[in-house]
Parts: structure tokens; C-alpha cells; sequence
């Protein structure tokens, strides 16, 4: 079995993910900014004592060292990481602040490229594959949300260039591109505007273990010919 580091176990996406990665037996180091959630999740997976939970702020990237740090502490390396970690912001432009860019872009891509770098050090791991979680407005902007469809953009371009230097060291990295998916995060969509993105989802509205099983494939063996590339998991959103 293998060891997976989750950052944003704690709820959505990433508290499937590690439902599903827990059920297949492998051992999860379980990280968000809510212990006690975290702590939750962890107690009702299957085989709760061989999880762990560690706590990091992703408004602050150094505070990944230590979720690395305690994840080896056993002496045992990573297989993988999802970063299943993000914010959301729908502002018009003309309220745009210069704040509100840097928030964004501080934990959707900034502390993403510190964890993919942790990933890269021989320390933490010797292969495997890590995944990141984009999504569709990258690809099918929404009004009002030029800098959170930015900010996942860049995760994907960066993917691409991450992935050169992985590869040389028996690593994958690789992103997934949900559709409109029924986490806490959808709440700061307005209800039309939401309404607008799942109708025009062939699947209608996902749910966080529909994205957890594309998630799951990436990080298994099973998708070994897969790296540097965004893998959509919209449900079928074809188009405007």
C-alpha cells in the first residue's frame, strides 16, 4: 500500500479523496486549517489509527514544511499529493482590489508551486505523482471571475512545466478540472450564475466523489502514461 499526503482533506474533494484512498488501504497524512474537522475525517475512515492529521495555513506556504516534515517522520516517503486546497472570489472588476489578487493567488497557485517543489525533494519522496485541482472556469470563464479562473489557469501552465523536471526523477504531476460540484465552495457562486454552469453540464451536478475518482486514478499506477496534462472531469460542460 502506499502513503498519500492530502492538503485539503478536511472537507469536498479532498475529504473524498482520502474516503477512497482509505478504503483501498493505503496510508493518508490528512492536512487542512481545521483540526478538529480534520480530525473528523480522519476518525471515519476506515482503519483510523494509521492516519494522521497535521495542521497548515495556506496563506502561508513555510507552513508546508512541517506537514512534510511530520509526514516522513516514520521514515516511510510519499507516493503522492493531491492539492485540493482553493478560494473563490466574484467581484466586478471596478471593485477589484490589489488585496484580493494576492489572496487568491496566495493559495490557489503560490502555496500549490511550494508544495509541488516539497514533492520534488528526494527527502519527501522517491516517485509517485501528485495532482492539483483546477477547474472549468479556466476554460469557461463566468463573469465576476476573471481572478479565480486566472489563478487556476496558472496551475495548468505551470502542470506542464512541472512535469519536465519530474519526470527525471520517476514523478508525475498532473491537474483535474472539475465542473460545478457540490462543495462548501459553491455558496459564493450566485445561485443564477450557478444554476447557468450546471445546466449546461451534460451530468448535471457533481458530486466531490465523482472528481475523487479521476483524482484517485492519477495517483494510482494505473495512469503511469499521464503527466503534464489537465484532465477535464466537468460532467460534460461542452460549451457556453
Amino acid at each position: 500500500m502506499s502513503k498519500y499526503l492530502i492538503l485539503g482533506a478536511s472537507s469536498g474533494i479532498g475529504r473524498a479523496v482520502a474516503e477512497e484512498l482509505a478504503a483501498e488501504g493505503h496510508t493518508l497524512i490528512l492536512a487542512s486549517s481545521n483540526e478538529s474537522r480534520l480530525t473528523s475525517v480522519k476518525d471515519s475512515l476506515c482503519s483510523p489509527d494509521t492516519h494522521t492529521v497535521s495542521v497548515f495555513d495556506a496563506r502561508e506556504p513555510e507552513s508546508l514544511n512541517r506537514v512534510y516534515d511530520q509526514a516522513v517522520n516514520d521514515g516511510v516517503k510519499l507516493d503522492g499529493v493531491v492539492y485540493s486546497v482553493g478560494t473563490v472570489l466574484v467581484t466586478p472588476l471596478r471593485t477589484l482590489k490589489k488585496e484580493d489578487i494576492d489572496s487568491v493567488f496566495g493559495i490557489n497557485f503560490d502555496t500549490f508551486l511550494i508544495a509541488a517543489s516539497l514533492f520534488a525533494k528526494k527527502k519527501y519522496s522517491s516517485g509517485g505523482s501528485f495532482v492539483a485541482v483546477s477547474a472549468a472556469n479556466a476554460h469557461y470563464p463566468q463573469k465576476c471571475m476573471s481572478v479565480y479562473a486566472a489563478s487556476k489557469g496558472a496551475i495548468e501552465a505551470a502542470v506542464k512545466t512541472l512535469a519536465l523536471e519530474m519526470s527525471e526523477q520517476n514523478k508525475r504531476i498532473n491537474a483535474v478540472i472539475p465542473g460545478a460540484t457540490e462543495t462548501a465552495m459553491i455558496k459564493d457562486i450566485p445561485r443564477e450564475q450557478l444554476d447557468s454552469i450546471v445546466s449546461k453540464q451534460l451530468n448535471g451536478l457533481l458530486s466531490p466523489e465523482d472528481i475523487a475518482d479521476v483524482i484517485c486514478f492519477l495517483l494510482s499506477d494505473k495512469s503511469r502514461s499521464i503527466t503534464g496534462r489537465s484532465i477535464f472531469a466537468d460532467g460534460g460542460l461542452l460549451g457556453q
